[in-house]
């Protein structure tokens, strides 16, 4: 076995990895199916050549039989000439013809160069074969009987007409044939051997493709245990190898999931250890330490390196082998495990000699070849002191002056186990009238019932609380009590008592309830001023801000600062220059005037307080002197006004009566002058009535006025008529309307409206023009309006004087050349506005002025004739 080389390579291979052994197998496989493949496909090309020599052969010599056949031995010549014709043919050798009683009698070969010659016959007989085909090396001869007929050639019998005629011998060179299909064999060998070539490229590619990702599962399965966790991607490979792969990265999950569990377990096991508060320390059976936690270098004041192999009884005096054996003998003995528990109380030894009280439980390990007691030792310190405490506690509790009241919860209706003092001097019970009792004895009919149902509520949710009742003390009178109430559980979780405390706020209720009466007045006064206030604290921050000033300003800036109010404020000033910043305003005391032109123009006067006395804060008081510095202007105005349109006309009378008086005139120019003295007493007339029609107006508000529905035509007839009159015959174009459109007017209210209206647009057309009046309806909201237009081609307005030409004594012409007093379109807004309507200006400079008067329509009586 050891000889055999077939063994000895299966041995080697299968010492090799599986891509080898595959590659081997598939290479062996090719040579191996090659090898067959080949000496099958050249048996078969070698007998098909064969074949086809054989057919031409035996084609060829039948032709030379029917030759034979047709001119015999007695045409020799003719004979001989067809013969040679046949040996002329490529891979004809010779053709012999012999007799019936086998002998030659025509011979024809081939010379050496390949020419068709007719050879002596052969003295002796000619051999005649059992098969028709015969092959020598690469030459076939073929035996064809000579029949009279061709069928006759082709019987199976080579004897069958053989008497009769004789046989044709044919030689044939099968060579070219043999060797055509050699070259045809090894063209479809090298072909099939470069497929080949391919194939097992092909799957030696596949198989490396395929055996890659084992090679990678194999080495990711020896790192496994080193590296948990890891995956492995697989980019490749059969089912069962992804399949693998899977199971292998599964498999790394769980062993990662496992090793982190046992790692967290271990951490939490060693934390547990590390920060457990009692000293756990592991003990021998001699009494030495073996093991020490953080808790034991913390407790005794060793580092646990020092401790282990010291006696026990160093840093617990007494604890010995022997006692810590008749602890043990003396503890609980555990069936399920057969060791015992023991504890003990006694006085520790720190660092420095101090000694302090502890507890050691002690237990047994039966199992531990090296650690035979874990002993646990807890620090009594603080357990002590805690005694003593909660002694001074319950002392503290007396003393306090809140009522302190526990209620047992696991009883109903949770009955009063403990009251304090304080308890009692709030509500003038004793102890004894109580304990046993719940709270609800301090209710009444003033307790209110809504925060009763709150408090049971979440008593019974075991939640907490704080509320403020009106309660009853022993003797009737009313407290408020504010009630706190905590649960106070037990080891289960679960609450065994409450703890209610009591704190009288009677007094503090009554200052709230002063100081949010007084805070409510203050901020209704504050909200209700019409003057604006801005307080800021003492760090510079807006604190507040009324109505007055938002309504002033505008909405302040959020985070407003006292830097940020001047700026913002600064930024809606007119003039910057004027305005004084707080700082600079707070060094020198005084009110200052601030003129705004946004949200809307206004002069606001400001004044600045610092409360230095209290918290520091800086009040800015802002008042609208608007309207004060408009009737200053206005009635500084009117005097200069009233004084010269007044003087004016009594200057002329008396300058022209003066003139009469002293000096002697013509009766023509006396009545000139006089005329010009009844004009200027008719204007000092009209003046003085326009400011007592205005006084009355404003005075009465229009009580006086009879408004009932009235034909508009009249109206306008009337006032053009007076119009018309007065300018010496300039017209009015009236545009044609209905007759029957009524107003809501005191007609001479509003005839003194229009005519006011028409003798504007002639005094104001200077140079002529025409002065159109039309009449048209509209519908303003639910009411319908008549609305009267009378444009003229005049001067117009500008837009400045166009927003202030109601305003009184306001003359657009201020040189004076165009006579008025300035007050004739303020008595025209006040009567249209007193009867519901309105009167507005539409003009351009150069074009011309357009007066819009709106009335009220009315539906005038039906007459009946």
């Amino acid at each position: 076995m050891q000889g055999n080389p077939v063994m000895a390579i299966a041995k080697r291979l299968a010492k090799r990895s599986l891509k080898t052994q595959m590659t081997f197998l598939v290479m062996l496989t090719a040579f191996f199916c090659a090898v067959v493949v080949g000496l099958f496909t050249y048996q078969r090309s070698m007998a098909e050549a064969r074949t086809e020599a054989t057919h031409w052969a035996r084609s060829l010599a039948q032709v030379a039989a029917q030759e034979g056949a047709a001119h015999g031995p007695a045409q020799h010549g003719q004979l001989a000439n067809a013969i040679q014709a046949i040996v002329q043919l490529e891979h004809v050798q010779s053709v012999t013809l012999v007799s019936p009683d086998q002998a030659e009698f025509l011979h024809v070969g081939k010379d050496a160069q390949g020419s068709p010659q007719l050879m002596p016959s052969a003295d002796e007989a000619v051999g005649i074969p059992s098969e028709s085909v015969v092959f020598s090396g690469s030459s076939a001869q073929v035996f064809v009987p000579m029949a009279a007929k061709t069928a006759a050639s082709n019987s199976s019998s080579l004897y069958a007409t053989a008497e009769a005629n004789g046989w044709v011998q044919l030689r044939y060179n099968a060579t070219p044939h043999i060797e055509d299909a050699r070259k045809q064999w090894a063209m479809a060998m090298g072909l099939s051997l470069v497929l080949v070539a391919v194939t097992v490229w092909l799957l030696l590619k596949f198989l490396q493709r395929t055996l890659d990702p084992i090679a990678s599962l194999i080495q990711f399965s020896s790192n496994l245990v080193h590296k948990p966790g890891e995956q492995v991607r697989m980019h490749w490979g059969s089912a069962d190898v992804r399949a693998l792969g899977y199971a292998l990265n599964s498999t790394s999950s769980e062993l990662a999931s496992q090793a982190a569990d046992l790692q967290q377990k271990l951490a939490r096991l060693r934390n547990i250890l590390a920060t457990a508060a009692d000293a756990i320390i592991g003990v021998d059976a001699d009494g030495h330490i073996r093991s020490a936690n953080p808790a034991a270098e913390r407790m005794f004041g060793h580092p646990a390196n020092e401790m282990k192999g010291t006696k026990l009884d160093c840093y617990l005096p007494g604890l010995d082998a022997n006692q810590l054996k008749v602890v043990m003998e003396q503890g609980m003995f555990i069936q399920s495990t057969q060791s015992h528990l023991g504890s003990t109380e006694q006085n520790a030894i720190r660092h420095g000699g101090t000694e302090f009280p502890v507890e050691v439980s002690l237990g047994e390990i039966t199992d531990d070849p090296e650690v035979r007691y874990t002993c646990i030792v807890r620090d009594l310190s603080e357990s002590k002191l805690t005694e003593e405490y909660m002694a001074l506690y319950g002392r503290a509790v007396d003393c306090t002056l809140n009522g302190i009241v526990i209620t047992d919860a696991r009883r109903y209706p949770q009955p009063i186990v403990y009251v304090n003092p304080g308890f009692s001097r709030i509500t003038e019970f004793a102890p004894h009238e109580v304990l046993g009792r719940d709270l609800s004895q301090l209710n009444g009919s003033e307790t209110d019932t809504g925060d009763l149902g709150l408090l049971e509520r979440t008593v019974k949710e075991g939640g907490e609380l704080t509320v403020t009742l009106k309660q009853y003390r022993k003797s009737g009178t009313v407290f408020h009590n504010k009630l706190s109430v905590s649960p106070v559980r037990g080891a289960d979780d679960q609450i065994t008592h409450y703890i209610h405390v009591l704190e009288d706020v009677s007094s503090q209720i009554e200052v709230k309830r002063r100081l949010i009466e007084r805070t409510a007045r203050l901020n209704a006064t504050f909200d209700l001023s019409p003057d604006g206030f801005a307080v800021f604290d003492a760090h510079g921050d807006l604190i507040s801000s009324n109505p007055a000033l938002r309504s002033m300003l505008g909405e302040l800036p959020p985070n407003c600062s006292i830097g940020a109010f001047d700026g913002w404020v600064l930024g809606l000033c007119e003039d910057e220059a004027k305005y004084r910043t707080t700082a600079e305003a707070l060094k020198d005391p005084h009110k200052d005037l601030i003129e705004v032109g946004r949200p809307s123009p206004k002069v606001l006067e400001r004044e600045i307080r610092k409360n230095l006395g209290g918290s520091g804060e800086t009040i800015l008081y802002f008042r609208d002197v608007t309207h004060q510095m408009e009737v200053d202007r206005i009635k500084s105005e009117f005097l200069a006004t009233a004084a010269h349109e007044l003087r004016t006309p009594l200057a002329s009378i008396l300058g022209f009566t003066e003139l009469m008086i002293h000096r002697k005139y013509s009766d023509e120019k006396r009545i000139d002058l006089l005329q010009t003295v009844h004009r200027q007493g008719t204007l000092l007339s009209n003046l003085i009535q326009e400011l007592l029609d205005l006084s009355r107006i404003e005075a009465r508000q229009g009580k006086d006025f009879h408004i009932a529905p009235t034909p508009l035509s009249e109206l306008v007839a009337h006032a053009v008529e007076s119009v018309k009159d007065a300018k010496h015959g300039r017209k009015v174009h009236i545009a044609s309307f209905p007759d029957d459109i009524g107003v809501m007017a005191d007609p001479s209210k509003i005839e003194q409206c229009l005519i006011n209206l028409l003798s504007n647009a002639f005094k104001y057309s200077p140079d002529g023009g025409e002065v159109h009046l039309t009449v048209q309806t509209e519908q303003s909201k639910d009411e319908e309006m008549v609305v009267v237009r009378i444009s003229d081609q005049g001067i117009g307005l500008t837009p400045t004087q166009l927003s202030r030409v109601f305003e009184r004594f306001y003359r657009a012409d201020a040189s004076g050349n165009i006579p008025g007093t300035g007050l004739g379109l303020n008595l025209v807004k006040e009567i249209a506005e007193i009867h519901g309507g309105s009167v507005v200006l539409e003009s351009e400079p150069g074009v011309g002025t357009t007066a819009i008067l709106r009335l009220r329509r009315a539906e005038l009586p039906i007459l009946i004739a």
